[in-house]
């Protein structure tokens, strides 16, 4: 399976190879900041951050077609609105920062190739 959908991502923005391009820097670009900060949330225990940051990773993963990240982004959306215990919500962030820094290698091939 593809790390991106990138139908899905040619369906919101068109398929000019500049401005997918561009799309897919501003995630490689936002993304290590906005886990960082989502880390520091859960370091913190602020469930509010938490949530925040989690549905801002979704919003951005979904619309790049990042699918997996998306779901795993939804559900500790969830995790956090529901108050899950600090232990689990730091194993499913721990998991998402490894798979979105490995992503990323992969964002870097498909730009390269458009």
């Amino acid at each position: 399976m593809p790390v991106l959908d990138l139908d899905h991502l040619k369906r919101i923005v068109g398929n000019e190879p500049a401005f997918l391009r561009q799309v897919l820097q501003i995630f490689i670009r936002n993304t290590p900041q906005d886990m960082q900060a989502l880390s520091e949330s859960v370091a913190s225990e602020n469930l509010e951050q938490v949530s925040f940051f989690a549905h801002k990773l979704k919003s951005a993963a979904g619309a790049i077609g990042y699918n997996n990240a998306y779901e795993d982004f939804k559900h500790l959306e969830i995790l956090a609105k529901n108050r899950a215990p600090i232990d689990e919500i730091s194993e499913k962030v721990q998991k998402l920062s490894n798979e979105c820094m490995s992503c990323m290698v992969d964002i870097e091939e498909i730009m390269n190739k458009l």
